[in-house]
């Protein structure tokens, strides 16, 4: 009888000691959760500029939750506000309506970290003390892992995966220690080569668009920004690939940048028309475009246009494609035996906000015409630069002109400045 005792008592110490380490020591070394049988399925997730957006939703079963967050865990909790709706049985939810904002990437410390939607709930019969439920994130999507180089002063990877005891979805931050080429921003001088842009006073679009982003560059570099040119200055004869491997548009992508700027000077037929025109991608928080456009106009003399048409806010634009913008690009394509691309009017109408921002812009050069217009490798990815396309006055106006002319270094450093102001918290 005391030996079947004593073999209960061992039994017992072993399964406790068991779930007393399984509870108490990870193979990260914090504490496990305990989690929920429903999981959260997330349909969509994306890295733009310096953020982590994503999307999804829950059947959470009883709605009657105090609070709700996405939190990461470490042995710590980070509370990460969301926006949701809850109709009683299905909640949806993402981290942001706005593109560009979520979960800021820069300032996360060293370390892994898993990510689950966090609901707190009222004991009613001590409401001192709360209820927390854990909702394990189930990647729905066809991105199974994510990469994200931070700004260079900073230094880290971060892998978003699911390779972990919970299946969840997680962050792995750590020093960036592999080779790979990495620029936190990327300047686009606007045309180039045979591509001479506009024209006016006997000079071209390219005669500036070079001088000032190499100037830009340069000011950025002394900053301690890693920043690299799409091109450098062409003879007339050259022409610049936009896609492909190397293209201007694809160039952002491949090393990862967290920002791109494209610099041109506007024109039109009308020499009175001018002013500072920025375009923007669509559905973004707008301050940074705005503090830009402020900065340019109160450093340099120029004006903000008086163009109306995609006008958001002064000197702040957004052009995505209409429905007829979208049937004239694939006008007469079957005579060209091209196959029509994907375009929708989620689709930003310039290509260089548009190509260098993947699935959140409406990327759409595919492998429908390699031969004939180019691939962007990018076109389908989750990971993409915040890019504006600065129009920087008109050079068919006087007045804009001189500016163009002879106030590249102000224009430079009101970039600069708004940069240094706005994109590092």
């Amino acid at each position: 009888m005391k030996k079947i005792i004593l073999i209960i008592v061992i039994a017992i110490i072993a399964v406790g000691g068991y779930f007393g380490y399984k509870y108490f020591f990870s193979e990260k070394g914090i504490p496990v959760l305990e989690t929920e049988e429903e999981k959260v399925n997330v349909t969509k997730y994306y890295v733009y500029g310096t953020h982590l957006n994503m999307e999804g939703s829950l059947n959470i079963g009883d709605s009657n939750f105090e609070e709700i967050y996405l939190t990461l865990y470490n042995g710590e909790f980070k509370n990460i506000e969301i926006n949701y709706e809850d109709d009683g049985n299905l909640l949806t939810f993402n981290l942001s309506d706005e593109v560009n904002n979520g979960l800021y990437l820069e300032d996360i410390a060293r370390g892994d970290y898993y990510m689950f939607i966090k609901a707190i709930y009222e004991k009613k019969e001590d409401p001192e003390n709360k209820i927390e439920k854990y909702y394990v994130l189930d990647n729905k999507t066809e991105y199974p892992d994510t990469e994200y180089y931070t700004f260079s002063n900073v230094n880290n990877k971060i892998l978003i995966n699911s390779d972990n005891d919970y299946k969840t979805m997680m962050l792995n931050v750590n020093e960036k220690k592999d080779s790979k080429k990495v620029a936190d921003i990327v300047i686009d001088p606007g045309h180039g080569g045979m591509d001479g842009g506009a024209e006016a006073f006997g000079y071209s679009e390219r005669d500036f668009t070079y001088s000032l982003s190499k100037l830009i560059q340069e000011k950025l570099e002394e900053e301690g920004y890693n920043v690299i040119l799409t091109r450098g200055e062409l003879s007339q004869n050259e022409v610049m690939d936009e896609y492909n491997d190397g293209g201007r548009a694809v160039i952002s992508s491949e090393v990862y940048s967290k920002y791109l700027f494209s610099i041109h000077f506007n024109s039109n037929s009308v020499s009175s028309v001018n002013g500072l025109e920025i375009y923007s991608p669509a559905n973004i928080n707008y301050d940074f475009a705005k503090a830009l456009a402020e900065n340019i106009t109160s450093m340099t003399g120029i004006e903000y246009s008086n163009q109306k048409t995609y006008k958001l806010y002064n000197g702040v634009y957004s052009h995505s494609f209409s429905e007829t913008e979208i049937a004239n690009s694939l006008a007469g394509y079957e005579e060209k035996d091209y196959e029509p691309y994907n375009i929708t009017t989620n689709s930003n109408y310039y290509y260089m906000i548009r190509e260098t921002g993947g699935i959140v812009t409406g990327a759409y050069i595919d492998d429908s015409n390699p031969e004939k217009v180019g691939v962007n490798p990018y076109y389908n990815s989750n990971r993409g630069s915040e890019s504006y396309v600065l129009e920087l006055g008109y050079i068919t106006n006087s007045s804009d002109f001189e500016v163009i002319q002879n106030k590249q270094d102000s224009i430079a450093e009101a970039i600069v400045k708004t940069i240094k102001e706005n994109m590092l918290k």
